[in-house]
């Protein structure tokens, strides 16, 4: 058979309408990584049989997928990422008459999360793996790259399909158009200024879990378990203002932007993406120490729901799409 590269290959998402029943995807992806699968789990015999050799035989108890992929973030496919991190629909508003659309996403405080379809399409695969749960979502913004995500997943076992691979020019970030805010409470992050700051990083664990029962090798159900965002923080060393946020357990609302005013998706709106964490800890201080470089220092922060506006992180997404896909 005819060898062939991973560039060749095509991932494609979609969410489920309901979870496990396997839909074509509604967007197919770029990425730069991928290491999605079928697993198996097997038990060995391990009866004597009057040999010395331990074993004699072995069987598959346990099936599914698990894996992940990463590359840029685009503006379109996300919010179908998006819809299975937060675990429900966004709400979408059109701005005005525009076909411009905001996708408001809150977290579903629930354990039966939505799911997606992920298909893999090249010269040798043709499947698709149903009732895919997000286990982590992680998020990398530095000045020497692109924005970009990795997207880690739990689902049931593939199945032989035909897919029909189609991709788009979506919209992607760049360090420039991306500016980070903090504020005492979330309320006060549109009137405050944007930090410098060099590095972003955040992940989102939601602690996916496969649940079997007698009569089935295959996951019964998947959920996902308690929910946590951490991340870090890197800028300058200029002032101790940041580190004693961690010394003095000073708390603070964040906001992560990213716009691209380059584009005008109509009446002058512009594609954008952007996360709220109502309320951090930060949890660890580092001085980097150079003789020949600018010093820089790197927080670590864990986000914390916030009692007065009962909720932890947020996020609203801005393109054409009017919601019927996420």
């Amino acid at each position: 058979m005819a060898k062939v590269i991973g560039r060749t290959g095509a991932i494609g998402i979609a969410v489920e309408a309901t979870q496990g029943t396997a839909v074509a995807p509604t967007f197919f992806v770029p990425v730069q990584s991928y290491s999605f699968d079928d697993k198996v789990e097997y038990v060995k015999n391990d009866s004597a049989m009057g040999r010395i050799e331990e074993f004699n035989d072995a069987d598959i108890i346990k099936q599914w997928g698990e894996g992940e992929y990463g590359g840029k973030i685009f503006i379109d496919s996300v919010g179908a990422e998006l819809t299975a991190v937060f675990g429900a629909s966004p709400v979408s508003v059109e701005r005005g008459t525009s076909d411009v659309f905001d996708h408001t996403y809150e977290l579903a405080n629930n354990n039966d999360h939505k799911s997606l379809s992920v298909s893999y399409v090249d010269d040798v695969q043709d499947v698709r793996s149903p009732f895919a749960m997000v286990n982590s979502w992680s998020l990398e913004v530095a000045v020497d790259d692109y924005v970009k995500r990795t997207i880690n997943l739990i689902s049931k076992k593939s199945a032989t399909v035909s897919n029909a691979p189609a991709f788009t020019n979506e919209v992607e970030f760049i360090p420039s158009m991306v500016s980070l805010k903090l504020a005492t409470n979330a309320a006060g992050l549109d009137a405050a200024s944007a930090i410098n700051v060099t590095s972003f990083n955040m992940e989102v664990a939601k602690n996916a879990e496969a649940l079997y029962v007698l009569g089935s090798k295959e996951p019964e159900d998947i959920i996902n378990k308690q929910f946590g965002v951490t991340g870090t923080i890197e800028l300058y060393f200029e002032n101790t203002t940041y580190r004693e946020y961690v010394m003095a357990n000073t708390h603070r609302a964040v906001r992560l932007s990213m716009v691209d005013t380059t584009v005008n998706l109509g009446t002058g709106h512009n594609p954008e993406l952007r996360f709220d964490l109502n309320e951090v800890a930060f949890t660890e201080f580092e001085r980097g120490w150079d003789a020949n470089d600018p010093l820089k220092q790197t927080l670590n922060f864990e986000a914390l729901v916030s009692v007065t506006d009962d909720a932890m992180i947020t996020a609203r997404l801005t393109n054409l799409q009017d919601g019927s896909d996420y």
